[in-house]
């Protein structure tokens, strides 16, 4: 009995401490913007033409170093458009992983929000903000791929918005065709907007965690020869 309890013991240590050792991150998609834009745009819209611009690069500045700014030229709208890195199939983050990236814009009218949005084809999924990001400070934004963030959808040729399901979020992550970030943040011409380390991730176990997990197994094994 002193035995069993004692594996037990060891047992049950051992998971607290795989519980905070056993998720790491892993990149599937990502821009640092350590040396210039990476492949990374902007798109205009304005009467229904679509214009694209290449965004100032700065060495500095940023979260920490090298970050894309953009000042708007035109009445449209505009966002960060990603290079083709950011397309494929990423369905190993569903359910499992999100997008994230750091943000900053030196105006914000109300209502205006900070989003990534993801295409697959003419479907689109996005989140935002919550509430109205504040200008001048630097943003984290962390949107994970599951339902604890409300995703919208949209199946276009104008149809309506609606909340995603997961079906929905897994149905565009098999097959991103593109993603932009919100540049837009004033109506007229007047924000500029700077944005850093976009990327799309997954949770993988840790090595410390799969570690603990071993040492736990033959704890096991050498207790029960004994």
């Amino acid at each position: 009995m002193q035995r069993t309890n004692g594996l037990l013991v060891a047992l049950s240590t051992i998971t607290a401490m795989t519980s905070f050792a056993s998720a790491a991150t892993v990149d599937l998609a990502y821009s640092p913007y350590d040396a210039d834009q990476d492949g990374w745009q902007v798109r205009d819209r304005l009467n229904n033409v679509i214009t694209y611009y290449q965004p100032d690069w700065n060495p500095s500045g940023g979260m920490p170093n090298g970050h894309l700014e953009f000042a708007d030229i035109t009445a449209g709208g505009y966002v960060f458009e990603a290079p083709t890195q950011f397309t494929g199939d990423f369905s190993a983050a569903y359910n499992n992983g999100g997008v994230s990236f750091d943000w900053m814009a030196d105006m914000v009218q109300m209502g205006k929000r900070a989003s990534v949005i993801l295409w697959s084809g003419n479907t689109r999924i996005w989140a935002s903000s919550n509430p109205d990001p504040a200008a001048n400070i630097w943003h984290s934004f962390d949107f994970t791929f599951d339902t604890s963030v409300s995703w919208m959808v949209n199946y276009g040729q104008g149809g309506a918005s609606q909340l995603a399901s997961m079906s929905d979020i897994s149905s565009v992550l098999g097959n991103v065709t593109g993603m932009d970030i919100t540049g837009e943040t004033w109506t007229g011409i007047s924000e500029t907007t700077w944005l850093d380390n976009p990327r799309i991730y997954m949770q993988v176990p840790a090595p410390g965690g799969l570690a603990l997990l071993g040492m736990a197994a033959i704890a096991g094994i050498r207790r029960r020869r004994h």
